[in-house]
């Protein structure tokens, strides 16, 4: 598509290159009105583009000076795309009259745009996207740009209604996606005005109302792009008047009604994407019009009914087709063999019935196949042993029987690298003890909650590339094989709700991939394919975390509720690149050692509902990271710590435990016991940081000094987030990126300490986990694209961030179950006051008056950072400068020296 869409921009390309041309010539000096106008533009930058004099030298040759163009006329091209400018755009370059092209995409520009560049005749090609530009730039600024050809102002924070260019009959391309306009799509206002657009994009903006009429003007359209919007009501039928189209993506609307049969008139359509809106009932039999061109049909996540057409068949170069999450019936009745060019399937959670087709394998060429959640039966067919090319396949949630079978098929697939077939073989039986001897280029396993009857199989040894483990809710018994702790890779393993016995194997203290300096990356090979996460999900509650790779998963040690005995192992603490432990629910004896503080990267310790005795190590307070800890139900004994992230834990963590003592239960220690404590003893420490720590929380939040503590979590994240890019470990897609607030405490000195912000691998409440592909969601930090993008990113990161920041300004969780209708989603609540001008009443009431208005600048970010188009956020660099320049206008904070802290 990105080739296709290169091509469309060929005459700008043309241009561009004439004009690079014209500067290989030698150079003609610069009129003294472009000499004016450049010395302007520079001025208004915070640092002087790289390559040009400074303001004070003369030099009036600025047709030599990097990015700018020249020709007969005077200056023709400014053209300085990624260059790192930052500062505003100055109204001077208005004053290059003969300019036809300006590129100043990819940097952080920020201002509002003049509104003479808007009414430059000559101008062909304007660039400005991916900048942090905001304002109107719609109706309201007349623009006049008559030889326009691009248009693309995307990825910005402009606002009010999107442009209308009058006269641009030459215009080729127009992209405003992901900004912040509002209204109604005006179709007919922009086809009218240049009827030859081929490329049209307003994605990811607020824009909204009945899908417009008027597209049907647009003739020579190739590629319209509305996602990410509010759009609501039905497709009109003048959208398939536009019988150019080559991809229509509609996805993340309200747009309902049924999809027209008068999709057969788009006969060159290659890519359709209704993805998560509210079409209903079954889909068309069209599909035979275009038979030769579509390669992707995506519907998941609407309320389409019936079962596939017959004509989809047809689609001989289908590749991608994905109407997972609807409600569709019957059998899968695809003829495989025909659309055998099929790489990516996915009719999970659906209600298809009867067997998995045998033809399937006809798709050599297939990736991934997920069948999960429907109501499919039988058994794995034999012709599955010769899929050469599947990686991924899910089978979740089905009716399946003979696991035993269903292992010794897939097994002889040499590239499956990910099986989940969690929910299925309920009819009592037993995990297969032999016959396994293949999968060897497995990395995820996933056979849980199948009640399967036996042991942990001796054949486990074999799977030398495995990195994820999850055989939990089943009824397993035995003991835990040494085996397990030497797999070289592996890193998440969940045993847990089985009825294992016996001690914690030695081995698993020893986890190769899991110890401090282990070479054994888990990135290592690492594969996803687009839109097939996996999914960390609670049993109970089903809510979850989404992993778009493997290497995104927590290290996890997930052994709760089965029979275990013995004591908690000290050799844990060698496991330093471990996040999570959960032995809960067993029957383990003895003290808590306090060499598990030497596990570094943890994240979550649950020994709960044990037999453990004596009191909680001090050194557990060095777990710097640690945002969940729970020991209820034990038989500990002595005060409660409370340093580092200690003082973040609630009572219930430490309920039924009747002889423990501090602040978190309510319950004063033994004075006498005090009394004997040398100098500097536990008591008096703790009743310090107590007291410091709650000093931090009032002064950074009940005070109001909201714009001090997002200075420094943002600072400290851009730190984190440059290490974690020259690190290049591939840690990025952290799957649900949930910062957790809890896991921020406050100090003395009113700074942030942070538990791996942003990264976010904790799964809290570990216990009722095991791992499937059904696509669940966690409320307030997640992402919204991670309900449909192939691979997380830094900007969703950003997102979390402008969660916290929303927090931090409010003084309301992400998610208020307390609060009126409509005030609950607390983000969105405060999104749309700012919309509405009333941004000032969602700053917390605690906030005093002299810091109000610095709090509603704060929260003017928060909704830049959350805005629902990933590429309209800002940067790290950005969201760090401009809280920067908010706290510039506080002298209180500007004469503070903050210490920003890293998390290492």
């Amino acid at each position: 598509r990105l080739a296709a869409v290169a091509a469309l921009l060929l005459p700008a390309i043309v241009l561009l290159s004439r004009c690079r041309g014209v500067a290989a010539q030698p150079s003609p000096r610069c009129g003294a009105g472009d000499l004016a106008a450049l010395r302007g533009f520079s001025a208004g930058l915070d640092a002087t583009v790289d390559g040009w004099p400074a303001l004070s030298d003369d030099d009036d040759g600025c047709c030599a000076w990097p990015g700018v163009v020249c020709g007969r006329a005077g200056v023709v091209g400014v053209v300085l795309p990624n260059r790192t400018l930052r500062g505003e755009v100055a109204a001077s370059l208005a004053g290059l009259t003969g300019l036809r092209v300006l590129n100043l995409s990819g940097n952080a520009l920020r201002g509002s745009l003049p509104p003479g560049l808007l009414r430059l005749r000559r101008l062909e090609v304007l660039d400005v996207s991916s900048n942090a530009l905001a304002g109107a730039i719609g109706l309201e600024l007349e623009l006049q740009l008559p030889a326009a050809r691009v248009f693309n102002v995307s990825y910005n924070a402009f606002n009010g209604s999107h442009p209308v260019l009058p006269g641009a009959m030459n215009l080729t391309a127009y992209d405003a996606s992901g900004n912040g306009f509002e209204g109604p799509v005006d179709a007919a206002g922009v086809c009218a005005s240049s009827p030859g657009l081929r490329v049209l994009r307003l994605s990811m903006n607020s824009l909204s109302g009945d899908f417009p009429v008027g597209f049907g003007q647009c003739r020579s359209l190739l590629d319209l792009s509305l996602d990410g919007n509010g759009i609501t009501g039905a497709l009109p039928d003048d959208l398939f008047a536009v019988t150019s189209l080559r991809y229509l993506s509609l996805h993340t609307n309200s747009i309902s009604g049924e999809i027209p049969p008068g999709l057969r008139n788009l006969t060159g359509l290659v890519r359709l994407d209704l993805s998560f809106n509210a079409f209903s009932g079954v889909l068309p039999e069209a599909f035979d019009a275009l038979a030769g061109t579509l390669q992707e049909l995506s519907a998941p996540s609407n309320l389409l009914t019936g079962g596939l057409p017959v004509t989809l068949s047809l689609c001989v170069n289908l590749r991608v087709l994905n109407l997972r999450n609807n409600t569709l019936t019957g059998a899968i009745g695809l003829d495989f063999r025909a659309v055998n060019s099929l790489v990516y399937l996915d009719l999970g959670v659906n209600k298809f019935t009867g067997l998995i087709p045998a033809s399937l394998p006809a798709c050599a060429g297939m990736t991934a196949l997920n069948l999960g959640r429907n109501l499919l039966t039988g058994e794995i067919p034999p012709s599955f042993a010769a899929f050469p090319s599947l990686s991924f396949l899910s089978l979740t949630g089905n009716g399946f029987s003979n696991v035993t079978s269903a292992l010794r098929i897939l097994q002889r697939l040499p590239n499956l690298t990910s099986l989940v077939l969690t929910k299925n073989f309920r009819g009592g039986e037993a995990m297969p003890e032999d016959g396994i001897d293949g999968f060897a280029k497995m990395e995820v396993l996933v056979i849980a909650n199948c009640e399967l009857t036996g042991a942990i199989p001796a054949w486990l040894a074999g799977l030398r590339k495995l990195k994820v483990l999850d055989i939990s809710w089943n009824r397993l018994a035995g003991p835990i094989p040494p085996l397990l702790g030497e797999l070289d890779r592996l890193f998440y393993l969940d045993i847990s709700n089985n009825s294992l016995q016996g001690e914690v194997p030695a081995s698993l203290t020893r986890m190769p991939a899991l110890l401090a300096g282990s070479g054994n990356g888990r990135g290592d090979d690492d594969q996803k394919v687009q839109d097939f996460p996996f999914f960390m999900r609670r049993n109970v509650s089903a809510k979850g975390r989404q992993y778009n790779q493997v290497s995104s998963f927590p290290a996890s040690l997930v052994l709760g509720r089965n029979n275990l005995t013995g004591g908690v192992p000290a050799g844990l603490g060698a496991l330093a690149r471990l996040h999570i432990v959960d032995l809960s629910w067993n029957g383990l004896s003895g003290p808590i050692p306090p060499e598990l503080s030497g596990m570094t990267s943890l994240e979550s310790l649950d020994v709960s509902h044990n037999a453990l005795s004596g009191a909680i190590p001090e050194s557990l307070t060095r777990l710097s990271f640690l945002s969940h800890f729970a020991v209820a139900y034990n038989n500990l004994s002595g005060e409660i710590p409370i340093g580092g992230q200690f003082f973040t834990f609630s009572s219930a963590d430490f309920a039924g435990n009747p002889f423990l003592c501090g602040f978190h239960v309510g319950r004063k220690c033994d004075r006498k016991i005090d009394d004997q404590a040398t100098d500097g003893s536990t008591t008096g420490r703790n009743d310090g940081r107590r007291s410091a720590a709650s000093a931090g929380v009032v002064a950074a939040i009940c005070v109001g000094t909201t714009l001090l503590v997002a200075v420094g979590l943002a600072a400290t994240w851009r730190a984190w987030s440059r290490r974690r890019q020259e690190d290049n470990s591939c840690r990025v897609a952290a799957g649900d990126d949930e910062e957790s607030t809890d896991s921020s405490a406050a100090r003395s000195s009113t700074l942030a300490r942070l538990g791996d912000f942003g990264l976010a691998r904790l799964a809290r409440g570990s216990d009722d986990t095991h791992v499937t592909t059904d696509l669940v969601g966690t409320l307030g930090y997640i992402p919204p694209e991670y309900g449909h993008s192939p691979a997380a990113t830094y900007r969703g990161d950003v997102y979390s961030m402008g969660v916290v920041l929303v927090e931090l300004v409010t003084g309301r969780r992400p998610v208020d179950m307390a609060a009126r209708l409509g005030a609950r989603d607390v983000t969105a609540w405060a999104v749309r006051l700012r919309r509405e001008g009333r941004g000032h009443e969602a700053v917390d009431a605690a906030v005093p008056g002299r810091h109000r208005e610095e709090a509603a600048r704060v929260l003017e970010l928060a909704c830049a950072c959350v805005s629902e188009d990933p590429k309209a956020r800002p940067t790290a660099q950005q969201l760090v400068e401009r809280l920067d320049a908010v706290a510039g206008a506080a002298p209180e904070i500007r004469s503070g020296a903050t210490e920003h802290r890293t998390v290492d």
